[in-house]
């Protein structure tokens, strides 16, 4: 029965990837559809950073998925502004973000040692 929760985060953690690889694609993307500047290399950074990230999360560590949950919540203030236009990569980060918040309080939830008293 045990071997459940650790499948559902594993398949949690492969759909983070999914994402993360995803999101990467679109920012690089915009590339092509946006006229080169500080901005648009700034963003195809970001997208190079989650295409690494994605990588990492084919492993079992949480640090892929804390460094995934942070590059997604630097995104957050952007989305507040008035002046920023909505992205779907937008919607896909905060959907990453909450999913990989998820995942780490569920490893941090395994983690804790289970009560042996009969």
């Amino acid at each position: 029965m045990s071997n459940v929760p650790s499948q559902t985060i594993e398949r949690l953690r492969l759909l983070a990837m999914i994402l993360a690889l995803v999101i990467g694609g679109l920012l690089i993307a915009q590339l092509w559809t946006q006229p080169l500047s500080q901005a648009s290399l700034a963003a195809a950074g970001r997208g190079v950073l989650f295409v690494l990230l994605a990588l990492g999360l084919m492993g079992t560590r949480r640090l892929s998925v804390v460094l995934t949950a942070l590059l997604c919540g630097v995104s957050l203030p952007n989305l507040l502004s008035v002046d920023h236009s909505l992205h779907i990569s937008d919607a896909l980060e905060v959907i990453t973000l909450l999913l990989c918040a998820g995942l780490l309080l569920a490893s941090a939830r395994s983690s804790l040692p289970q009560d042996t008293a009969p």
